[in-house]
């Protein structure tokens, strides 16, 4: 996107935040998007984890929640939680302890769940609510 963005003049695209880095050394920019409160802001670690804030509260068991125009103050207005969508039976108990392994490193916040990670392609970690939904939706893995 970014490459095919840089090729054409006068290009508008939405472009994850994960590639902003990637996008600013393309000599692209990015605009302020305006928000539910009529806010415009930019997509800033503090406007992204409003924003997901507020939606944690709003957050059902399953996960399932569109994350975009939520209510925050300062939120940036198209957020997203990052899924990994896995059957809850496996073929095998080691198979099903493997993935829950992987899953439980990547949602823990000593470590993938953690700045020193996620800060590499921008995002946040999960708000706590939402981390222990999906630690129990991880733990329910056979």
């Amino acid at each position: 996107m970014v490459t095919g963005c840089k090729a054409t003049p006068g290009c508008i695209a939405y472009v994850g935040i994960s590639y902003l880095t990637q996008t600013l050394q393309a000599g692209l920019g990015y605009a302020q998007l305006q928000n539910v409160k009529g806010q415009y802001v930019v997509p800033t670690a503090a406007s992204i984890e409003a924003e997901a804030a507020a939606f944690a509260k709003k957050t059902p068991a399953n996960g399932t929640i569109s994350l975009i125009y939520g209510s925050a103050s300062g939120g940036y207005p198209i957020v997203n939680y990052e899924y990994g969508i896995v059957s809850n039976h496996q073929s095998s108990s080691s198979t099903a302890k493997n993935i829950r392994s992987v899953l439980e490193w990547a949602i823990n916040p000593k470590y993938g769940n953690n700045t020193s990670y996620l800060s590499q392609v921008n995002f946040q970690p999960l708000p706590s609510k939402v981390e222990a939904q999906s630690v129990k939706q991880i733990l329910s893995i056979q």
